[in-house]
Order: C-alpha cells, then structure tokens, then sequence
C-alpha cells in the first residue's frame, strides 16, 4: 500500500469514528489548489495531522485551522464543493503535500462504505 493509500484509509476511518474533519482556512475561505488542472481543497482527519502540517510548513502558519462536524461536511461543504466541480485532497502528507484527491461523489461513497462497515461491527 502507498502512503497516500495508507493515508487516505486513515481519513476515512477516522472520520467515520470521530465525526469530524479539518482544514485550512483564510478569512473563512478554504484554501483552493490546483492540482493536476483541477481544483482541490484539502481536508484532514485530525487537528494534530493539520498543526503538524504547519510546523513542517511554515507558510501555512498564517492560516487557521476549521473544524467541520461530519454532518456539516457532508450537508453543507460538500454540495458546496460538488456545485464548484471541485475536488477534495484526504490526508495530504509529507514535504510536498502529496496525497489522494477525489471527486466529492467517490468521498461520499467511500465514507458511506466506511461508515456502514463501522455500523456492522
């Protein structure tokens, strides 16, 4: 499995328990990338994965940090980001800030996978 396999099981998973998400914000606008041609807003599992992001990365020090409940992200900054046409970055990691980024319809699918596995158990 690559890292940012790894990395983006990791995603899904903990959202799926902790029901919530992370990401960088500028003047309560999220930060928009474009990776690939497309445009991406990254997302993170947890609070420490985005402070770490900021210590590795010192240009991201000036932006804040959003906590979306996971019925926010999916009722609200989802349907946002879809409407947009863009696309969503899980977990991005490492010097270069590598990682998956999916459409907002396979982030659906895979949490409601995630989530009705945790249901199961």
């Amino acid at each position: 499995m690559t890292i940012a396999a790894a990395q983006a099981s990791q995603f899904y998973e903990q959202v799926s328990r902790e029901a919530k998400v992370f990401t960088f914000t500028e003047n309560q606008c999220f930060l928009v990338f474009v990776v690939d041609e497309k445009e991406v807003v990254p997302f993170w599992s947890s609070r420490s994965r985005v402070e770490r992001i900021q210590k590795e990365h010192l240009k991201y020090r000036k932006y804040a940090i959003d906590e979306i409940s996971l019925t926010d992200f999916l009722k609200k900054t989802l349907v946002q980001l879809e409407e947009e046409s863009i696309h969503v970055g899980v977990n991005w990691s490492g010097k270069r800030l590598t990682g998956y980024d999916v459409s907002v319809e396979d982030l659906r699918q895979n949490l409601a996978y995630r989530r009705s596995n945790r249901r199961r158990k």
